[in-house]
């Protein structure tokens, strides 16, 4: 590499900084935070093309974030280091976001599917993600407790009964996704639920809602006018009259 080529990326770089520094990403594109964060694990190479070919490839930044370690590295200049480093960024900040601290309130689906779609984000498989509340219905702590393949993820009641205990939560929310895009729930999800149900009530604690994300639709089992139709199990039927 030539000095004024070096010199050039070296220059773009403190740029994306300082402006990063100075209005904190205010502004920015999606491609320059990720070639800003390109930058911390590729120190000698301009990374702006490899920015535009990671967001070619997975459509957001989100969706890239969410990508398997391996299947980053099947792209070409991305190395294990940036892998890991784009990964660990993603893990992150659903956690950061919905942090104990922050104590967001969900007190409707309304609240609940904006704090779901951040935690699947684009994710090409099936997660089951458990949100322990406390008795005012704030954020104790968010657990992905699974991760399956495009078409199923597995519900097991008893993670959610330990997610619960762990955090001495009186209240949880079950979101997860369908990345085939149907946001309706399936026999197997209402079976499910239901289960989960039945293993949180003599505890005490009350399932407030299980949120499906597919796309930019959402379903919530406890709002959605067709499970109050009569689709819905006797078990979910009564959780929703305690919750009212």
């Amino acid at each position: 590499m030539s000095g004024s080529t070096h010199n050039d990326h070296a220059g773009h770089r403190e740029r994306l900084r300082k402006q990063f520094r100075e209005q904190g990403g205010e502004g920015f594109h999606e491609h320059q935070f990720l070639e800003l964060l390109l930058t911390y694990a590729i120190r000698q190479k301009d990374v702006n093309p490899l920015a535009h070919q990671l967001l070619a490839r997975y459509g957001s930044l989100s969706a890239v974030l969410r990508a398997d370690v391996f299947e980053l590295m099947q792209t070409e200049g991305v190395g294990e280091h940036t892998a890991v480093l784009l990964s660990l960024v993603g893990k992150l900040a659903p956690r950061a976001v919905y942090a104990p601290a922050e104590g967001q309130r969900i007190l409707t689906s309304g609240d609940a599917i904006p704090l779901c779609r951040a935690l699947v984000g684009q994710s090409k498989r099936e997660e089951l993600w458990v949100v322990s509340l406390n008795h005012g219905h704030r954020v104790l702590h968010v657990d992905r407790i699974s991760s399956g393949t495009p078409n199923e993820t597995p519900m097991y009641a008893r993670l959610v009964v330990e997610c619960a205990l762990r955090h001495g939560a009186t209240g949880v929310l079950l979101c997860h996704n369908h990345p085939t895009g149907n946001a309706k729930p399936s026999p197997q999800d209402l079976e499910a639920t239901a289960k989960v149900v039945r293993a949180l009530e003599p505890l005490g604690i009350t399932l407030y809602d299980h949120i499906i994300i597919a796309g930019e639709s959402a379903f919530s089992l406890w709002s959605d006018e067709h499970l109050a139709g009569g689709l819905a199990k006797e078990e979910l039927l009564a959780a929703a009259e305690r919750k009212e």
